[in-house]
């Protein structure tokens, strides 16, 4: 997960990260990741001259779709960045966070969903899953071509796994912001915490209200067309000219 790589390269800091998943009425929206990093963190991150920019490399994310923002740089010598990806459909942020976390990183299941409320009236919009620190690891385990690297170098990678990882287990913290139509919500994850996210809202679905308002005027003024048809009254035939009867001559 890029949230952990950052985390892992700045151990020992405070890196806070907030993930906002923003759904839209037409089911559409975005997942942003904003990394914060306190002043010890950026003074880590360029040691030896090195930017930020050059430090954190995220050509990959751009590749794969995202829009990065430049760094923002405080007074304080901290600094923020915000990676977006966009998403047509919620069913899509499942697959876009898996993207982020990997199969076993810290966001479990972390999906959205849109579905029918109030007799289809409405749309029920929610987002769910888990974000799990507890067991937040480096990384540097799975990554062969890191391990090889470092122990080129004579680096004990173990050791600096189990290093890594403890300081990880201690700096990260992990907010999850969920922007639906109606309302927000914030669930957040301090260091080493399982925090499970459950937030959603229902809103009026527009234009199936204007589909069954017209449905409804319709079948009234066909009920009062019916009713008033039935009402009016019949009119009586004109009768033509009936001449008179003959005279009575049998007598």
């Amino acid at each position: 997960m890029l949230v952990v790589a950052l985390a892992a390269l700045l151990a020992g800091c405070s890196v806070h990260a907030t993930l906002t998943v923003t759904v839209r009425d037409d089911g559409s929206g975005t997942l942003a990741v904003r990394l914060a990093l306190d002043p010890e963190a950026v003074q880590t991150a360029q040691a030896g001259g090195a930017t930020l920019e050059q430090a954190v490399r995220l050509t990959d994310l751009r590749t794969g779709g995202w829009q990065v923002s430049p760094w923002v740089r405080r007074k304080d010598g901290s600094a923020s960045i915000t990676l977006t990806k966009p998403f047509h459909d919620a069913s899509q942020v499942a697959g876009i966070a898996r993207q982020l976390s990997g199969a076993t990183g810290p966001l479990l299941g972390l999906r959205a969903s849109r579905d029918g409320a109030w007799l289809g009236l409405a749309r029920r919009t929610a987002v769910q899953g888990i974000v799990d620190l507890r067991d937040v690891a480096s990384g540097v385990a799975s990554d062969h071509a890191l391990q090889a690297s470092l122990a080129s170098r004579g680096v004990n990678v173990a050791a600096i796994d189990q290093q890594l990882t403890a300081q990880l287990r201690t700096g990260l913290t992990l907010s999850v912001v969920a922007n639906l139509p109606g309302g927000s919500q914030r669930h957040t994850a301090g260091p080493g915490t399982r925090v499970t996210v459950d937030a959603s809202s229902t809103s009026l679905d527009p234009r199936r209200l204007v589909l069954v308002v017209a449905a409804v005027v319709l079948l009234v003024l066909g009920a009062l067309a019916w009713r008033h048809g039935r009402r009016r009254p019949t009119r009586r035939r004109r009768t033509g000219y009936q001449p008179a009867a003959p005279p009575d001559t049998a007598r």
